[in-house]
């Protein structure tokens, strides 16, 4: 697992970023996540690509691909939480239109799997793997994992970050890690992260090449905090 290298200052333009964005991702551009998946995910967007976003939340993942230099993109985003997708529409609708258009639907994810949708060229699933596949049903895992797989058109990516824990961590590193994403985050996620290498094997599993896999800290702050085993895995399968 390698970090993804920065090799030019990433820009995040007004444009692609409303306020309301700003106000619920405060310090984004320090944010090692998104500061790696801003890093990959122009070597994923194509002109006229159909992209479904896992869990958008208020859009961030929207925000992303305009500002990556997406063009002519069919955006679709669904979330359980009827409120962020609202947000989630306010963002989308104030975006370049030239760059990114689309609906947001507030669906969990078995509820949009039933109504049978159509297959895309790129998923986007961003720290909500863990909100999606529930961590203590491991009998569910392989058919959700299985179904969202079969949504990735030949030649297209599934694109998966979520947080994770190092090998070699300690359980009271694991509890301070949990307490301070709830500080930031306003819920507390304590024994939902899968291991990177679970997520890793089910996509493997479900049929899907893993093609870049890379590790960065779930933090900014995460030497300072003495919590460096917190780490967000960032994959991309190819089918």
């Amino acid at each position: 697992m390698t970090e993804v290298p920065t090799i030019a200052p990433i820009p995040w333009p007004a444009s692609c970023y409303p306020p309301a964005v700003m106000k619920q991702y405060r310090a984004l551009e320090a944010a090692p996540g998104h500061r790696a998946l801003r890093g990959l995910l122009p070597r994923y967007l194509r002109p006229g690509i159909r992209v479904l976003d896992i869990g958008c939340g208020v859009g961030i993942g929207a925000c992303h691909i305009a500002a990556s230099g997406g063009q002519g993109v069919t955006y679709t985003g669904f979330d359980p939480d009827a409120a962020a997708c609202r947000q989630a529409r306010e963002v989308l609708d104030d975006l370049p239109r030239n760059r990114i258009r689309g609906d947001i639907r507030a669906q969990s994810l078995e509820e949009y799997l039933a109504t049978n949708p159509s297959p895309v060229d790129v998923i986007l699933w961003t720290f909500s793997f863990h909100d999606c596949v529930s961590v203590a049903e491991e009998q569910t895992h392989a058919a959700l994992c299985a179904s969202v797989a079969a949504l990735v058109l030949p030649g297209g990516q599934l694109v998966l970050m979520d947080g994770c824990f190092a090998p070699g961590v300690s359980a009271d590193e694991v509890e301070r890690t949990y307490e301070y994403m709830a500080r930031i985050i306003g819920h507390c996620d304590r024994g939902r992260y899968f291991p990177a290498e679970k997520i890793a094997g089910l996509f493997t599993g479900a049929g899907l090449d893993l093609v870049e896999r890379h590790d960065v800290p779930l933090m900014a702050l995460a030497r300072y905090l003495d919590l460096s085993h917190a780490r967000a895995a960032l994959f991309v399968f190819g089918a």
